[in-house]
C-alpha cells in the first residue's frame, strides 16, 4: 500500500512516500513560514520521481498538530484537497507522534510554544500515552526532563511504518481541523472585545 506521509507543524515541511513496509522517498525542507510555496511542488516532485500520481496512493497521512498555525493550516488544507481530488483517503496523526515517530523509548516530545512553553506529550513507538498540551517548563519533572525531546532539526526522528501504524481515517474530511491546542492572538483579541 502506498501512502504520502506529510507534516508541516514546525519550520521542517516533510514530505514521505511509502510503499508496503518501505520507505521509497523522504523530502525535508527546513524554512520559516514559506511551506505553502514549497509543499505542492514538493509532492509533485516525489510522485513524479516514482511515476505516480495522486489516484495511485491508497491514502494521505497528515500530522494535524500542535505546532505552527500556518504551517498545521498549509499541510492540513493540502491533505484534504489532495484526497477530495484524487478521492482517496485521508488520515491524521498527532504532529508530536510523527515526528517523534523513530524513538522506540519513552520520549516527552516538546514542540517550544514561546514563552517557556511547549506543546508536549507522552510518546512511545508513535502511540501517545498521555494527553497533548501546553505545558510549562516550571511544571516538568526530573523524569519528564530525562525524557524530553526538544523537537527540532536534529532531533526529529521518523518512522514511516509507526506512522502508517497509529494513523487514523477522517470519516468526513470536510470536518478535518488542525489541533492548535490554544487560540490564536487573533481569536483572544476577538474574546477580549466581546467581553468589553
Amino acid at each position: 500500500m502506498k501512502y504520502l506521509l506529510i507534516d508541516t507543524s514546525t519550520n521542517a515541511l516533510i514530505i514521505m512516500l511509502h510503499d508496503q513496509d518501505k520507505k521509497i522517498d523522504e523530502h525535508i525542507r527546513y524554512g520559516r513560514q514559506d511551506h505553502q510555496a514549497h509543499i505542492i511542488p514538493m509532492i509533485e516532485e516525489v510522485l513524479e520521481k516514482h511515476a505516480l500520481k495522486p489516484q495511485d496512493l491508497d491514502g494521505i497521512i497528515v500530522g494535524i498538530g500542535p505546532g505552527s498555525y500556518t504551517g498545521l493550516r498549509v499541510g492540513v488544507m493540502t491533505a484534504k484537497m489532495l484526497g477530495y481530488a484524487a478521492n482517496i483517503n485521508v488520515y491524521k496523526i498527532s504532529s508530536l507522534a510523527f515526528l517523534t515517530s523513530g524513538y522506540s523509548n519513552k520520549v516527552l516530545a516538546w514542540h517550544d510554544a514561546r514563552n517557556n512553553q511547549g506543546f508536549s506529550a507522552t510518546i512511545q513507538a508513535g502511540k501517545i500515552l498521555d494527553e497533548e498540551k501546553v505545558r510549562h517548563e516550571e511544571e516538568l519533572s526530573n523524569d519528564d526532563l530525562n525524557r524530553r525531546i526538544i523537537l527540532n532539526n536534529d532531533t526529529i526522528k521518523m518512522d514511516g511504518n509507526i506512522i502508517i501504524k497509529n494513523k487514523v481515517l477522517v470519516e468526513d474530511i470536510y470536518k478535518l481541523i488542525p489541533n492548535y491546542l490554544r487560540q490564536t492572538q487573533a481569536e483572544k483579541d476577538l474574546d477580549q472585545k466581546s467581553k468589553s
